[in-house]
């Protein structure tokens, strides 16, 4: 949840809010401060606030694997929230917005020494990630063009459907145009996202098709990159839930926007 580049929780909540601010600047950056601790004693604070609005989130930067085993109780907080509305990914604005309430954080040692500050229990909170249609076609041409360019393709827009089946799957299908010299491929790129249990997103059965031999050299050169979406997983929360149960967890296509949304709290 927070990465503290410190071997040692803070002694007072103006050291914790300098850690965090440090820790979440290795994923972001803006210029003003993002983050704020209040309360007087590190072990029960009133709240922990980080404000990602406008922020530049480094995708190159993933945070570190959210492993509870071997962590132990660092704090109690009355209120914790996290927010960007909007941040910015790949070139594209998304909203992500969280909130817990009587949380209790533990700490777990990282290999590298630092601390990572994880929620372990909240007697009740909420998330949700939301991001626009034409947001995602950004942040798919950029990366889509990336590659392509190697190969001396340059992509030229990006149309994308959604089709919901069920409150947790959608089917996307993708249409890009791009052009090679003389040549202008059409390649249409499908796939589904599927939302699971703890907050994260895969993509499977994705395809990449186009007719001509232009259209089959784009298609080869991402093949590797889809290759590798594929066998990952992106959480579209920083956060391990604990011992703490998602419930009216569900993914939302209307309005143009694609909506992932929950309620947790104590078992």
């Amino acid at each position: 949840m927070f990465l503290l580049p410190r071997n040692q929780i803070p002694q007072t909540p103006e050291e914790l809010a300098q850690a965090i601010e440090e820790g979440v600047r290795i994923f972001a950056s803006r210029p003003e401060k993002m983050a704020g601790v209040g309360g007087a004693d590190v072990s029960a604070l009133d709240s922990i606030a980080v404000d990602l609005t406008g922020a530049t989130i480094d995708p190159h930067h993933r945070p570190p694997p959210l492993e509870r085993e071997g962590a132990r109780p660092a704090m109690l907080v009355r209120h914790i929230y996290v927010a960007g509305e909007p941040a910015k990914l790949l070139g594209s604005d998304f909203g992500f917005h969280f909130e817990a309430s009587n949380a209790e954080v533990y700490q777990r040692v990282q290999p590298d020494g630092n601390l990572l500050l994880l929620l372990h229990r909240a007697q009740d909170g909420n998330v949700r990630f939301e991001i626009s249609r034409a947001a995602v076609e950004v942040m798919i041409r950029n990366a889509a063009g990336k590659v392509a360019e190697k190969q001396g393709v340059v992509v030229d827009n990006a149309d994308l459907e959604l089709t919901q089946h069920g409150p947790r799957t959608v089917d996307a299908k993708l249409t890009v145009s791009a052009h090679k010299l003389m040549f202008h491929p059409v390649l249409t790129l499908v796939g589904t996202l599927t939302i699971s249990d703890d907050f994260v997103a895969t993509l499977s059965n994705l395809k990449c098709r186009g007719e001509g031999p232009v259209a089959a050299l784009v298609c080869a050169a991402i093949g590797p990159a889809i290759s590798r979406i594929e066998q990952r997983s992106f959480a579209l929360s920083a956060l391990p839930f604990g011992e703490m149960q998602l419930r009216d967890l569900a993914l939302d296509t209307a309005n143009d926007n694609l909506v992932v949304r929950a309620q947790f709290g104590a078992l």
